[in-house]
């Protein structure tokens, strides 16, 4: 772990739990694994400190548990989570983008799980004052909470959520093992793993949304009756069918289970993010309308990729994708057909009618999808020729390209446009002497190995020693040099990381300074207006907010 990495979670912790939280996250970034014992020896504090601070991790999913052996005694171990706290960086992220996709209510909704941790349904309702809404108000928060599960904005918990993979792994393994009269052969051992690993894919790959009510349609009435499945696998009537207008409203109030508790699905979120990212590069690489057909392309995947580990995504219809696309969209000048000899002969339909309309919308759209198939990225693939053709998105290329291009861009902002040229040389060539990265990077050699070696010292490059002799002399080897994506990475992680802990260093540095006037200005009878501040003191609070608003 980067001593960078454990400093900026300890200030995360801090500035969202406070120290008394941080010092058990300290601890447990530090020690690893420990019981509660350990936890309340090692950092002094009180046993019910330490538990209330446990909790609060717990409850945000930031801490995981796990029982063991120590002795002869069964404990419970807690480790930390250190890629959930690291995500409280992207709240503000993840709340704009529960804004966009889930209007006001489900913003509020959302922002409410994200404070409180883990909640229910009607622990929502009393946080956001569920009793003083009105009817239209109501209908609408629970359309937004069906919508919130049903898109996996938030997940229900589990028994397994707040247990490591590993963990899972090895406790389902000892319950296999249990069922053996005999000790396990190697052979046993591996069938055994392999179907704990398939279950877990299968289990992945499953479209079931938990904390959702089955519901029967009533067909003959045309209502829908609300259903409730009994323990007994029975489906128990819980009251008479409904019109069919207001069938919709109903069932997305009845559809979310109350008792149910819900968590932020981060890595569903991060899925959203890299997704408009991913639209975002086409959208700077040739047009806003490429981004919209791409859009349109990754709201189909959407679905059926629930995290980031995803490599490719399933194959989707062209025919679909373009229905999929806004009849508002803006595409007529998006490609230049001039050259197409179809559109010579028939050209884009000028009238004003919807049908002219969705005629031109539909030649562009697959005319920008060809586009996109032939781009050298090969983010965009076409597995099928039958009928229109089916598209697929290789999400494994798309990472692999916004790296390098993250990469190139700290290179540029922290060198030059020399030193990335060298680096994309190296990345193109893969080990290159000092000669032949001058002749490909078009630069003196002396200049190219100073930027070899500029490169090398930040961690942007690397070399690999060849010796011409057994006696492997310096002197007589050959030095190739490359580029490591792992190393670059770790590079560009570790200086990132160092400045936002600088950052975060800095506004808490600021407002220390100015405690007491901060703390003066957040009294009762100043915020009443019956107590004023000085001219000098509004201008220092000034200051820190213009300092606070460039630091963010």
């Amino acid at each position: 772990m980067f001593t960078q990495l454990e400093d900026l979670c300890r200030r995360l912790v801090r500035n969202h739990y406070g120290p008394i939280v941080e010092k058990v996250v300290a601890l447990l970034l530090e020690e690893g694994r420990l019981s509660l014992g350990r936890i309340i020896s090692q950092t002094g504090m009180e046993p019910t400190s330490a538990r209330q601070a446990l909790a609060v991790l717990i409850q945000h999913s930031h801490v995981t548990h796990a029982q063991g052996k120590e002795g002869a005694r069964m404990m419970t171990f807690y480790s930390i989570n250190l890629r959930n706290i690291l995500r409280l960086q992207r709240a503000g992220l993840y709340l704009a983008l529960a804004e966009e996709r889930m209007g006001a209510m489900g913003l509020s909704v959302f922002r409410a799980i994200m404070i409180n941790g883990c909640m229910s349904v009607s622990g929502v309702r009393d946080v956001l004052g569920y009793k003083k809404f009105g009817t239209a108000d109501k209908q609408k928060f629970s359309i937004a909470v069906a919508k919130l599960v049903r898109e996996r904005f938030i997940t229900a918990i589990t028994a397994t959520d707040t247990v490591t993979k590993v963990d899972r792994f090895m406790q389902a393994e000892a319950k296999e093992i249990e069922k053996l009269t005999t000790a396990p052969t190697p052979k046993e051992l591996v069938n055994i793993r392999r179907r704990i690993s398939d279950k877990e894919d299968e289990e992945y790959t499953s479209n079931i949304v938990v904390g959702m009510k089955r519901q029967m349609t009533d067909v003959s009435t045309g209502g829908a009756p609300k259903v409730m499945i009994g323990p007994n696998g029975q489906p128990i009537v819980i009251g008479n069918g409904f019109e069919a207008g207001q069938q919709d409203q109903d069932a997305d109030e009845d559809l979310v289970d109350d008792k149910q508790c819900f968590q932020i699905y981060h890595e569903r979120l991060d899925v959203f993010l890299r997704n408009k990212r991913i639209a975002n590069y086409f959208a700077e690489k040739y047009n806003d309308e490429a981004s919209v057909v791409l859009k349109a392309i990754l709201r189909l995947t959407e679905p059926r990729t629930k995290t980031c580990k995803d490599k490719v995504s399933e194959s989707i219809a062209a025919q679909q994708i373009v229905q999929n696309i806004s009849s508002d969209a803006q595409l007529d000048q998006a490609v230049d057909m001039s050259g197409d000899p179809y559109f010579k002969e028939n050209g884009t339909d000028s009238g004003s009618s919807t049908a002219a309309r969705k005629a031109t919308l539909g030649k562009m759209a697959f005319a920008l999808l060809d586009v996109l198939r032939r781009d050298g990225s090969g983010i965009i693939n076409k597995v099928d020729e039958r009928g229109a053709g089916q598209y697929r998105v290789n999400f494994e290329r798309a990472a692999i390209l916004l790296r390098d291009e993250c990469l190139d861009s700290l290179v540029l902002n922290k060198f030059s446009s020399t030193h990335v040229r060298v680096v994309r040389t190296l990345r193109d060539k893969q080990k290159l002497d000092e000669k032949l990265v001058s002749q490909a990077a078009m630069l003196p050699l002396a200049r190219s190995r100073e930027l070899l070696h500029e490169l090398t010292l930040a961690g942007f490059a690397d070399t690999v020693e060849i010796p011409r002799t057994a006696d492997r002399n310096p002197s007589r080897m050959v030095y190739l040099w490359h580029v490591s994506p792992q190393k670059q990475v770790s590079a560009a992680l570790r200086g990132a990381l160092q400045g936002i802990s600088n950052i975060m260093q800095r506004a808490d540095q600021e407002t220390l300074a100015r405690a007491a006037l901060v703390a003066k200005s957040q009294r009762a009878d100043v915020v009443a207006g019956t107590t004023h501040l000085t001219p000098g003191e509004q201008a220092s609070l000034q200051v820190l907010g213009k300092l606070k608003q460039q630091i963010d």
